[in-house]
């Protein structure tokens, strides 16, 4: 078995994307999917477990070289295998020998949750699942609005397809709630389809058109059309609950778990997009006031972007560790765990968009191209800002419990640090404002809503400064990271009487200086390199990638000879 380590010089990822059609780049994506899934070795018990081998897969820099196939490796080892290995090691051991052929890729699993017309009211979903009188259960999907949107159904690799499908639960005309069955979706070939003692078994799966600038996963949308199941399908009981909803949130835990599983890809992410962005800085080159080269990485302009970035990578690596201290702790109510999940996916996410962004800007046109990665780095974080909890959903809901105090999260650790009472001051000021209405929900949704998601990002804000200082990351990396994350709200500071706007400005040059000596330290620190392949990183990448590229030119010039294979990849 290969490490992961190893992967990237693989032909499998060496071979550049960008001019390969759209099932071609589908195939190789699952190829890269399983390859990397295989090289970490995870168990049931890693994904029943969540030991450190599980979290460490999603920090893996070979994790953003192919948006795709990571998206295909969380669906299939978290929400997937992570689900069934629940059931396998309790109620269900006869799933063992799914869950394993999952995990080597000998079955592709998906989930289908969600649904074209519910987005975030899934527990309202309208697929039913009615119990027959044989036991078995008729799956069906009433309406086009109630097809399972995006999950990747259709047939590929001639490997067979099996989903995890929510559905509501009818027993005897009774609706039971939501409730997870395991359905086969397809041979790998075509979608199940044959005829039982009862009904035709019918999954219909449309293919959606390719997302703009991320690498392409053939979502779909997938109904089924009195689909008959039989009684194992069911994961769980028939049993009527007293607590359907909460039921159903255990029910779906794991997405809990990919909230800050794949938000913690934004690590990789930022590694990637700063080292690219600085060597790319250092070899170009503008004519300075002086008249002579320089390059572009003289300037602030661009110096304070990157060095914000890697200083957030490394503070955000720090707050990593200690999320998932948090996440693991039994001893914590599960409301606690998950709430620390959604403030720490949504400061990760939100530093990874905002460094996208002004990195790609600042490479002017070439931040535009595929394959220097930014602008794919930026398209597949807004992907994973809406899977697994969409931010803005998850800080409503968090914030609302929090005024509600249903639960309180990890105090800082550093209270009286400018981020810990910034968090206080907004949360104290939400309070007020619900708390002097009459009308607790209308003034939450009227004044409170639109802040939450910044609420939460500040809380975020707090436990990444107090986890950097507290396991000790770089002085300078630390200020650049509060300096950053104060500037995100400014105005609170200066209307409060913390800083001033000069001594912000002041405070962000003396940090900056620090760090800037020590770039090329903090880029091998990251080590990313063996995973980066962009071509602007240095004349040498740049003259290798153009020899790649089709050659149109006219029938008397002298064209250099071009190898075979790019030609091919250049058909497709």
């Amino acid at each position: 078995m290969t490490s992961a380590s190893q992967l990237r010089q693989l032909n499998l990822f060496e071979k550049r994307s960008e001019l390969l059609s759209r099932d071609a780049r589908v195939l190789l994506s699952y190829e890269r999917a399983r390859a990397i899934g295989l090289a970490h070795g995870i168990t049931l018990r890693d994904t029943l477990d969540l030991t450190q081998k599980f979290w460490d897969m999603h920090i893996d820099p070979i994790m953003v070289l192919d948006g795709a196939a990571t998206t295909l490796l969380t669906i299939q080892y978290n929400l997937v295998a992570g689900t069934l290995a629940q059931y396998a090691a309790t109620t269900r051991p006869d799933l063992v020998s799914l869950v394993e052929d999952i995990l080597r890729w000998d079955v592709i699993g998906q989930f289908c949750l969600t649904e074209l017309g519910r987005g975030l009211d899934i527990f309202r979903m309208k697929t039913s699942a009615t119990l027959l009188p044989t036991g078995e259960f008729d799956l069906h999907t009433p309406l086009p609005s109630d097809a399972k949107f995006m999950p990747p159904t259709v047939p590929v690799k001639g490997l067979p397809c099996v989903a995890i499908v929510f559905a509501q639960l009818y027993v005897n005309g009774e609706c039971r709630g939501p409730r997870p069955f395991l359905v086969n979706i397809n041979d790998g070939y075509h979608m199940c389809n044959g005829v039982t003692s009862r009904r035709t078994y019918c999954s219909i799966t449309r293919l959606l058109p390719p997302r703009g600038g991320s690498a392409p996963v053939n979502h779909a949308l997938t109904s089924f059309n009195h689909v008959c199941l039989p009684p194992s399908a069911l994961l769980g009981d028939l049993e009527k609950s007293n607590r359907i909803h909460r039921d159903f949130m255990l029910s779906i835990w794991r997405v809990a778990v990919g909230s800050l599983a794949i938000g913690s890809i934004a690590i990789p992410n930022l590694q990637m997009s700063s080292y690219i962005a600085a060597r790319y800085f250092q070899r170009r080159h503008v004519t300075s006031v002086y008249g002579n080269p320089v390059p572009i990485l003289s300037y602030r302009t661009q110096q304070l972007p990157l060095l914000y970035a890697i200083a957030q990578a490394f503070v955000l690596r720090a707050l990593h560790k200690w999320a998932i201290e948090q996440f693991m702790d039994n001893n914590l109510d599960v409301r606690v765990r998950h709430g620390v999940a959604a403030c720490c996916k949504a400061v990760m996410v939100q530093h990874a968009q905002s460094a996208n962004y002004a990195l790609s800007e600042r490479m002017g046109a070439q931040g535009l191209f595929e394959y220097n990665r930014l602008s794919n780095l930026y398209s597949e974080i807004r992907g994973i800002s809406i899977a697994e909890g969409d931010i803005l959903g998850l800080s409503m809901r968090l914030v609302e419990d929090t005024l509600a105090q249903t639960y309180t999260l990890p105090l800082s650790t550093h209270p009286d640090s400018p981020l810990a009472l910034h968090e206080i001051s907004l949360f104290d000021e939400a309070t007020e404002t619900v708390s002097s209405s009459s009308d607790f929900t209308q003034a939450f949704m009227q004044y409170v809503q639109p802040r939450c998601q910044l609420m939460v990002e500040s809380v975020g804000h707090r436990m990444a400064y107090d986890a950097a200082v507290d396991q000790g990351v770089s002085q300078c990396l630390v200020d650049l990271y509060l300096i950053n994350a104060i500037k995100t709200d400014a105005a609170w500071y200066v209307e409060r009487g913390i800083f001033t706007r000069q001594t912000i400005m002041r405070m962000e040059d003396t940090a900056l200086s620090a760090a800037l000596p020590l770039l090329d330290e903090l880029l091998a620190a990251m080590e990313v390199e063996p995973y980066v392949s962009s071509p602007i990183i240095s004349d040498e990448s740049w003259e290798k990638f153009s020899r790649t590229l089709p050659v149109y030119s006219s029938p008397q010039a002298e064209v250099p000879a071009q190898p075979t294979l790019v030609l091919e990849r250049a058909r497709l």
